[in-house]
């Protein structure tokens, strides 16, 4: 699920690697205390303490070494869906414009050989796994890593750490920042805002925004290239197919809340309060429904006014949750931020209400579906929707979507402009 899924596992995997090198920083400055005389640079104390600090380094190709778009991330299989998906979607289609190898860096995380082909051929994307390479970066120390380099590889990134990284390697080629969300509002005020934010101001990548939601925000910052240069998307969005929905429907009308109190963005406990209200408040609540809630283990039982208990799907597999969503009659999917965001998008394609949350320019979502509601993010908006969309009756897909299925078809004049424009710079 979710950023989504893939999002929460890669700042999971982070906020792991912070509290290791905060152990670390700890150590080392007893170290220090301890000898006197010993010391260290604030090169050597950031990039123990964050890994956008910890180089890459170019290097020379290994003999034979192909052309690649070399792609920067978080690729463990537990993370084929949501931001991720769409990287490796976009990467995979410009090698093939490109004729090159697809290579993957990984930065956060190491699994060995996850099947990125199967993966893109279920996504109408066929790549040979021969031409598909995996670097592990994830593990590099303070110094860095080295990375052989083709003259002619094209980078790709998304995670504003990754493009940070990437930024100050020495290449000669732009690479590419594709652009999913406004990251340096997942921060308070302070160093990670900042570097997150500087990202976007740096003249050596070419941007690609994923929603025309986004540009629509990007047009109202700082970052005038980004907004001016940009090349925009659409997401496709698949759903499983309908055909396959349980053909007994379950006694009570299902509502399925996107719940991650680890992602603050997603506005669970304002999405728990609203839910309580609402239940509290309608009497066809109470009667006809129950409430799902899927996104992560670490939720407690939970029962609410109405003596309502809710059932925890918890970290669900890809599979399961596109097989839930089939049985869901209302859902909730919380986002104080500019992207759209992919369960909003699946849910509505599949013609089930979905409720979202606006912020700043993100306030009409029409051009994606109709079948979404979207509200000021209060538990007195959100309650009240909860309660108008459940009285509304059963879902329908909409007659025409407004959304494509497909990746290649959503992803070809961007793939192919980028194609183009790495041809003209070619060495």
């Amino acid at each position: 699920m979710g950023t989504r899924k893939a999002a929460h596992l890669a700042k999971g995997a982070l906020g792991r690697a912070r509290d290791v090198f905060a152990g670390i920083e700890a150590r080392i400055s007893e170290r220090i205390d301890a000898s006197g005389d010993s010391t260290i640079t604030p090169d050597e104390l950031l990039a123990n303490r964050f890994a956008a600090f910890r180089p890459l380094h170019a290097a020379p190709p290994e003999p034979a070494q192909r052309p690649s778009v070399t792609v920067f991330g978080f690729f463990n299989s537990s993370g084929f869906f949501g931001g991720i998906a769409t990287l490796l979607n976009l990467s995979a289609t410009i090698a093939k414009d490109l004729d090159y190898d697809l290579r993957l860096v990984h930065t956060t995380s190491f699994e060995e050989d996850p099947d990125v082909a199967g993966f893109l051929k279920n996504q109408g994307i066929d790549f040979d796994a021969a031409r598909i390479r995996f670097v592990n970066a994830a593990n590099r120390r303070a110094e860095g890593a080295s990375l052989p380099l083709h003259a002619d590889d094209l980078l790709v990134v998304s995670a504003w750490w990754d493009a940070f990284a990437v930024d100050r390697l020495q290449h000669d080629r732009p690479y590419v920042y594709l652009i999913q969300d406004y990251e340096p509002i997942f921060y308070s005020n302070g160093d990670q805002q900042v570097w997150a934010s500087a990202t976007y101001e740096s003249t050596k990548f070419v941007p690609v925004l994923n929603s025309s939601i986004l540009h629509d925000y990007f047009r109202t910052t700082t970052h005038a290239r980004v907004a001016e240069e940009a090349l925009v998307f659409e997401p496709a969005v698949r759903v499983p197919d309908q055909a396959s929905q349980p053909a007994k429907r379950p006694l009570k009308k299902r509502l399925f809340f996107y719940a991650r109190p680890e992602t603050e963005r997603n506005l669970f406990y304002t999405g728990l309060l609203a839910i309580d209200k609402a239940f509290e408040e309608s009497a066809e609540l109470r009667d006809n429904w129950d409430v799902w809630l899927g996104g992560t283990q670490t939720i407690p039982p939970l029962r609410l006014k109405s003596g309502l208990e809710l059932q925890r799907l918890g970290k669900m597999s890809f599979e399961d949750y596109q097989q839930f969503t089939l049985t869901a009659d209302l859902a909730i999917s919380s986002m104080l931020a500019p992207h759209p965001n992919y369960p909003t998008l699946e849910f509505s394609r599949l013609g089930t209400a979905v409720i979202t949350t606006s912020w700043e320019t993100k306030t009409n979502l029409d051009r994606y579906s109709e079948k979404i509601t979207l509200v000021e993010p209060t538990v007195d908006a959100m309650a009240e929707a909860i309660v108008r969309c459940a009285s509304a009756g059963g879902s329908e897909p909409e007659t025409v979507p407004k959304t494509t299925d497909s990746w290649p078809k959503a992803l070809a004049e961007v793939a192919g402009s980028i194609a183009a424009l790495h041809r003209s710079t070619a060495s």
